[in-house]
């Protein structure tokens, strides 16, 4: 009996562990992938020259002979193939220039200023523009004679910085103040790196009655571009339930393990800052990791309410050229937890003939699953006890019936005879 007692508690406690199952909670998650690069400052030289009323790239193929007084077409063309940027350029003759009268520059466009070594552009030139240092040189007059067969030549050098974040003072001695120029290589194959994109809205979304939650789009850094030194960059995330319960909304992030001691490192630069309607949710860096044991709860909402979370990317001003041109990516990972939909009363309506075979049962899984281990339970009982009773019977018929007689050897052996 014992035996039976402990069985049947143990299916007992089954189906009530099966039961409590259909009034879990719902849970969801959904992941965005989110790409961050930082800009870069580049621009280029091209020289041109006017031949035949027409501007030419200068090809520089073949020597060009010069005299005292010319006038000859110099175009040097600076295009900016980045993030916008201030201007300067050094302009310097070499060769076997005669006396200490150099070539005259002329045709330089308003909206350089002079300072120092360098001429300055007042003005910060966007992505994709141009601007000519100059137009002409003029040869000196005093050049003479004596001066034939000799060579020259003019080379100008040109510096940018980003125009973010940057105040040059052009009333100043140095109008760039002490800043240190670095050199920034890049391969590019002459084509402007900045595409201007239209906004994207973003949103997680707990969507009823089929529960998902649904992230769009799939990088929510889309809007941002690309970072600059000094850059602080904002956005904003929709938070919406349109199921008919309340659900609570979680965020963590996940570090791939694909990305690179660069691609980490540069994570690391950004600092992340998460608030919801002034209330600091988050802040440290972009490449701490907050596990799913530690998630960040985003509030809980109730059928049909929104909100939204701010967060903002900002890189150090301080930040140097070995950082450009670069991208990484972390996972934003979302979940919900929201309560079972209540049960809708169904009215009853006029009779269906129904043509098909008629469906007993319940159809809903939830509720199958209980009624399954209810009927399991009890079939388990029945059999168990019915085993039991098989086995006292036997027990007691042993034990009321008469013994046996032993039929002797010698008894046997004269019925032979």
């Amino acid at each position: 009996m014992k035996r039976r007692n402990w069985i049947t508690a143990g299916i007992v406690c089954v189906l009530i562990s099966g039961t409590a199952g259909t009034f879990a909670l719902y849970q969801d998650t959904t992941a965005v992938q989110n790409h961050i690069r930082t800009g870069d400052i580049s621009i280029g030289i091209q020289e041109y020259e006017e031949k035949n009323g027409a501007e030419v790239i200068y090809t520089g193929s073949e020597g060009r002979t010069v005299l005292p007084s010319q006038s000859v077409s110099k175009i040097p063309r600076i295009t900016n193939y980045a993030q916008p940027c201030y201007l300067r350029v050094k302009i310097q003759t070499s060769g076997e220039t005669p006396g200490e009268e150099t070539v005259q520059i002329q045709g330089m466009p308003e909206g350089w200023v002079y300072a120092g070594e360098h001429y300055y552009w007042t003005q910060p030139l966007k992505t994709g523009e141009s601007v000519d240092a100059f137009r002409r040189i003029t040869i000196p007059s005093v050049w003479t004679e004596d001066e034939s067969d000799k060579t020259f030549g003019i080379t100008v050098t040109a510096e940018a910085v980003q125009s973010d974040h940057f105040f040059p003072d052009f009333q100043a001695d140095q109008p760039w103040g002490d800043l240190e120029t670095e050199i920034c290589v890049h391969e590019r194959d002459g084509a402007v790196t900045e595409v201007e994109k239209r906004y994207q809205s973003m949103s997680v979304t707990y969507e009823g009655p089929a529960r998902n939650l649904v992230a769009v789009p799939e990088d929510f850094f889309e809007n941002l571009g690309a970072a600059m030194p000094g850059d602080s960059l904002s956005d904003t995330v929709a938070l919406r339930n349109t199921t008919e319960t309340e659900a609570e909304f979680f965020f963590r992030t996940e570090i791939p393990e694909e990305l690179t001691e660069a691609q980490r490192d540069l994570m690391e630069q950004f600092e992340l800052e998460i608030t919801q309607e002034g209330r600091l949710l988050y802040e440290g860096d972009l490449g701490t990791e907050l596990t799913e044991t530690e998630p960040v709860s985003l509030g809980v909402y109730r059928p049909g309410e929104e909100g939204s979370i701010h967060f903002t990317l900002k890189l150090p001003a301080e930040l140097n050229n070995a950082y450009a041109r670069r991208e990484t990516f972390v996972n934003w990972i979302f979940s919900v937890q929201g309560q079972e939909e209540p049960a809708t009363e169904q009215e009853p309506g006029p009779a269906i003939t129904q043509l098909s075979a008629p469906k007993t049962g319940v159809t809903d899984p939830y509720m199958a699953v209980p009624l399954l281990l209810a009927g399991v339970a009890g079939i388990s009982t029945w059999l168990l006890e019915r085993g039991e009773r098989d086995t006292m019977k036997c027990s007691m018929k042993r034990k009321n019936s008469p013994p046996k007689r032993r039929m002797q050897l010698r008894n046997i052996r004269s019925f032979r005879r």
